[in-house]
């Protein structure tokens, strides 16, 4: 282990782009090969795939656009810097016009790299037009920051800024919510798209539903063409993009600084919840302490309640084909192997994504590194918090959706469950292995995570995904991708950079008696 993580620092500086480049292409091509199946079908004819494309991009548009804004009011309210900001010289539109530009920066490279996943292999194997899709995102971004910043100033304004901050996280888990059931309705692959198609077990209201969605999405149909090689689209769709974020800039430029001084009298906490600490809540078991500070610190993130809600809804298509299970058995027996299957991988992969993203909250949101290594808490009994606090909502996510599945597939109720608690471990291996210690604010707007571990993460999700689709399948392969991952995990640990690590590893300090021979602190082993 000792020689790993010396590898780890020595590892030369191109081998991280290398593998970067030969891992995303990797993905494009198993990811994207379907996609350029479908459209090497068509032989040119894309007026049919344009209104599900046009569908499809506009529910993923209200998703992303509803994600960001939990984030975007956090980035809009940060007082770190209001004083300097107000006696600044340079003008107040310039601080707007940056926080827009990063905001669409980050916005693109993150639509970006879903769009190479997606449409890399009809890029490079159907035709170069496809490539539209990149001027369509950036014109996203850019609508995107716009529009979340004017919305998040408004709450900011109307409400104030704890209950903006309500509003926003609200209104955003309510937008993400409904991106993914009308993604799920239009989508030739959703599942409550393919519970409507149902002839044989109707569902009239699911069907109703089903069809006002699509008699909505229909319109879009210019949005799909614009990503199907529609170059003349797309690009009044990124000239329409940057006309609306002029507009924003020219209307919050001038009353930025006004924002700035109504939001420096603001308070966060209400004024009849502020009291005293009782002694006895630092008279409990010290693992307890830990991990009521990080549930808070994680709570309190506008991003904790999309990270929660995002995995669940996505599964909640798939208690229909739950209940068909369990009211039709003769009827599903055939399709029951592959419906669990399918169940356990999704889930297990879900509960890593969202395992991991709470696990970097936990490992790299610290502002006292110093404070944290002169601790007289065990180093081990810090970790421990952090790794509870990080795994226990995706644990209470297991444990809920294993009852629910046990009734219809028990198979797949435990292989989910089972595999689900080992793919937590192996993320908060993952990610306690490279923390990035970062104030909470610089998270949403720079978020400074390792791109190893996010490869490693993903890598994780996948290969845990596989094995447990394969388990609840009863096919015996499963061991390889377990093994696999497994792997993954000790690697990640094995070659650790020792100086990134915000926990100490060695034994905490001690107050002793002032005048002592070493000091005032000596080491627990010392005393």
């Amino acid at each position: 282990s000792w020689r790993l993580g010396r590898l780890g620092k020595k590892i030369p500086s191109w081998i991280k782009p290398v593998f970067t480049i030969l891992f995303v292409g990797l993905l494009s091509f198993s990811m994207g090969y379907g996609v350029a199946k479908i459209f090497e079908a068509a032989a040119g004819d894309y007026k049919q795939l344009s209104s599900l494309a046009g569908a499809v991009i506009l529910t993923l548009m209200i998703s992303g656009i509803s994600m960001n804004l939990m984030g975007s009011f956090m980035t809009i309210t940060e007082k770190g810097d209001l004083d300097l900001l107000l006696s600044s010289p340079i003008p107040p539109h310039r601080f707007v016009a940056a926080r827009l530009i990063s905001s669409a920066w980050r916005g693109f490279c993150i639509y970006a790299g879903f769009a190479t996943i997606f449409f890399g292999a009809s890029i490079v194997m159907i035709s170069p037009m496809f490539a539209s899709i990149y001027v369509v995102v950036a014109g996203f971004a850019i609508l995107d920051a716009a529009i979340t910043y004017m919305i998040a100033r408004q709450a900011l304004l109307w409400f104030g800024l704890r209950n903006g901050r309500r509003a926003t996280i609200a209104l955003g888990a309510i937008g993400v919510m409904i991106g993914l059931v009308g993604y799920q309705m239009v989508s030739s692959t959703g599942s409550l798209g393919r519970l409507a198609a149902d002839t044989e077990h109707p569902n009239a209201s699911l069907i109703q539903v089903h069809d006002v969605i699509v008699s909505l999405t229909s319109n879009f149909s210019w949005l799909g063409g614009t990503i199907l090689g529609d170059w003349l689209g797309a690009l009044a769709f990124l000239v329409a993009g940057g006309v609306v974020s002029a507009l924003v800039l020219n209307f919050a430029g001038k009353r930025y600084d006004q924002d700035v001084a109504f939001l420096n009298g603001q308070n966060d906490h209400a004024p009849h919840k502020i009291r005293k600490a009782h002694p006895q809540q630092f008279r409990r078991p010290a693992l307890v302490m830990v991990f009521h500070k990080e549930w808070l610190s994680m709570t309190r993130d506008p991003l904790f309640v999309s990270q929660l809600i995002v995995p669940l809804f996505t599964m909640v298509p798939f208690l229909g084909f739950v209940w068909n299970a369990v009211s039709n058995p003769n009827e599903q027996s055939e399709m029951a192997p592959i419906m669990g299957a399918m169940f356990a991988a999704i889930t297990v992969f879900n509960v890593t994504m969202l395992t991991s993203s709470l696990a970097w909250l936990t490992a790299s949101v610290e502002e006292a590194r110093d404070l944290l290594q002169a601790s007289p808490l065990d180093p081990k009994i810090i970790l421990q918090g952090k790794v509870l606090a990080a795994s226990g909502p995706a644990i209470l996510e297991l444990v809920l959706v294993a009852a629910l599945v046990a009734w219809a597939w028990p198979l797949a109720a435990l292989t989910l469950l089972i595999m689900g608690m080992a793919t937590c471990a192996g993320a908060c291996v993952i990610e306690f292995s490279r923390p990035r210690p970062t104030k909470r604010p610089k998270m949403t707007q720079r978020p400074d995570r390792s791109l190893v571990t996010v490869l490693f993460g993903l890598g994780l999700g996948i290969l845990w995904a596989c094995a447990a689709g394969l388990a609840a399948a009863k096919i015996l392969w499963w061991l390889l991708p377990a093994a696999l991952a497994i792997t993954i995990s000790y690697i990640a640990w094995a070659t650790r950079p020792r100086d990134l690590s915000s926990i100490p590893v060695s034994q905490p300090l001690v107050a002793v008696s002032v005048g002592s021979p070493g000091g005032p602190w000596q080491r627990v082993d010392q005393t």
